[in-house]
């Protein structure tokens, strides 16, 4: 990782990654095997996992507690089973994720072609929220998380900030008030402290 003024940012090439059958997995944050105890959370937020996952793959019946999930498809369709419903998501479409009280699911492929999907996850009841953004924005919060889902973006923390560079995989850790200017898809994850 590396600072540029008051964000905190880890390049694409940096993330952790795993390898399972049928299944390609990014992650942000410390992940599985990959244990950092530098790296474990963000405030309230514990996970930012890409996917890619071939047709007929995916991540078999698992449970969560005490998390809500936010998952955005970027390419195919993403099929998410749960106790109580069954559903797909297309491409472009955000599926929100309750596990407060727990959550048992299913995620897999949902068609014939290649899905690529983004996960996030933060504490319930952290006053934490996500909007998607794609193209300039003002992304104000005492504390932010953004993942570029897609395209290129300029990003600058203030007036006295020369800002930096991010491109598809990368994300930004920041404190206080952050502008970007650019086009693709920007996760944002603003926290209440």
């Amino acid at each position: 990782m590396q600072r540029f003024g008051g964000l905190t940012v880890l390049r694409a090439g940096e993330r952790y990654r795993t390898d399972l059958p049928g299944v390609r997995s990014w992650h942000c944050f410390s992940a599985g095997s990959h244990y950092d105890p530098d790296n474990l959370s963000f405030g309230s937020v514990l996970g930012v996992d890409e996917h890619l996952v071939e047709p007929g793959a995916g991540f078999d019946w698992h449970a969560h507690r005490g998390v809500e999930i936010v998952s955005f498809v970027l390419d195919g369709v993403l099929r998410h089973e749960s106790d109580t419903d069954e559903r797909l998501v297309s491409q472009g479409e955000l599926l929100r994720q309750d596990a407060s009280d727990g959550l048992r699911h299913r995620e897999t492929n949902g068609g014939d072609t290649p899905l690529r999907f983004v996960q996030t996850t933060w504490l319930a009841g952290a006053g934490t929220s996500l909007d998607l953004v794609h193209g300039a924005a003002r992304v104000s919060a005492p504390r932010a998380h953004l993942f570029v889902a897609r395209g290129a973006f300029g990003c600058n923390s203030g007036p006295a900030d020369d800002g930096v560079a991010l491109r598809a995989g990368d994300s930004v850790r920041a404190d206080g008030l952050v502008t970007l200017s650019g086009s693709g898809a920007v996760l944002v994850v603003r926290l209440a402290r």
